[in-house]
C-alpha cells in the first residue's frame, strides 16, 4: 500500500489526519490477517476514502452503518481471501423509549445526540439516529453500547429507557418524497439536476468539485450513467435513490422515478 501517495490526495490537514487513521486500520487488517474497522464517518469522508482504497490489491473494503440508508458509516477492511460481510461490523442498535408522562412530547435528533455525547462518548462511536414517535433507534459501536444502556437515563429533561439490540431486529426507514422526472438521459448530471432542482451547469460544477456521490463513492464524471437502485447525494442539496427507469415519452425523453430523502 502506497501510504504516502494516498495521503497526497488529502489537501486539508484535518482530513489528512483522519485518513491516516483509516490507513492504519487497513494496514492492520493486512498485517494481522483479520478484519479491522474505522469509527463512524460522515457521508462525504466515507465516500471519498472508500473510492481511494477500492483500488488497493489484496484488500477488501466495505462501508456500512447499520442499514442501507445510513449516512454515517464505518469502513471495514479484510484480506481479499477472507469471507467478509456486513454481519462482521461491530455495530449494534439501541432502542431508546421515552416516558411521555414525565417529559417533553417532542425530542429532536440534536437532543438525543447531545445527551449521548454528554456521557463523555466520542462522536465517532455514534452512527445515525432515527427519531420516531414511539421509539428512537441509534446505531453505535458495539463496545460502548453497554455503557450507554447503563448510563443514559434522560434525553434533555425526559426520562428514557435504553435497550441494546441486534441491527437485524430493527426496522428503520427514512421518509422519501416520490418524484417523477422527465430527462433527456440517465446521466448523473441530467437526473441529479432535475431531482434537486439545479441547472445542468451548476450540477456539473458540483460534480467536478467532488461534491457528488453515487452509491457512497465520490464521482467527478457528470456522464456517469445511473441505474435503478443507485443512491445519489450532492453535498448541501440532499440525496435521492433511483427507484425506476421507464420508457421514452413521445418527445423522446426518459421517465425516471426517484425518492428524495426528506
Amino acid at each position: 500500500m502506497d501510504r504516502q501517495g494516498l495521503l497526497k490526495a488529502m489537501t486539508q490537514p484535518d482530513e489528512r489526519l483522519l485518513f491516516a487513521k483509516v490507513l492504519d486500520q487497513a494496514a492492520f487488517s493486512l498485517k494481522r490477517h483479520s478484519p479491522a474497522f474505522t469509527d463512524f464517518l460522515d457521508m462525504a469522508k466515507s465516500g471519498k476514502f472508500l473510492e481511494l482504497l477500492s483500488y488497493e490489491r489484496d484488500l477488501q473494503v466495505m462501508a456500512f452503518g447499520g442499514t442501507e440508508d445510513t449516512e454515517r458509516r464505518m469502513l471495514g477492511f479484510a484480506p481479499d481471501y477472507m469471507e467478509f460481510g456486513k454481519e462482521d461490523f461491530p455495530i449494534c442498535a439501541l432502542r431508546i423509549q421515552k416516558n411521555r408522562k414525565f417529559g417533553q412530547a417532542d425530542l429532536s435528533h440534536r437532543d438525543y445526540l447531545g445527551s449521548i455525547l454528554g456521557l463523555g462518548i466520542d462522536r465517532g462511536k455514534i452512527g445515525d439516529i432515527f427519531v420516531g414517535e414511539e421509539e428512537t433507534i441509534c446505531f453505535v459501536e458495539r463496545d460502548i453500547a453497554p455503557y450507554i444502556t447503563a448510563n443514559l437515563q434522560k434525553v434533555s429533561r425526559t426520562p428514557v429507557e435504553v435497550e441494546e439490540t441486534e441491527i437485524e431486529a430493527v426496522s428503520v426507514e427514512k421518509e422519501m418524497e416520490l418524484r417523477h422526472l422527465s430527462v433527456a438521459s440517465v446521466r448523473l448530471d441530467a437526473v441529479a439536476g432535475a431531482a434537486l432542482h439545479l441547472s445542468r451547469g451548476k450540477i456539473q460544477d458540483y460534480i467536478s468539485a467532488e461534491k457528488a456521490n453515487v452509491n457512497w463513492s465520490v464521482t467527478t464524471n457528470p456522464s456517469c450513467m445511473l441505474k435503478e437502485g443507485d443512491m445519489v447525494s450532492v453535498r448541501g442539496f440532499g440525496r435521492f435513490r433511483v427507484l425506476s427507469i421507464g420508457g421514452r415519452t413521445k418527445k423522446d425523453r426518459i421517465v425516471v422515478e426517484v425518492g428524495i430523502y426528506i
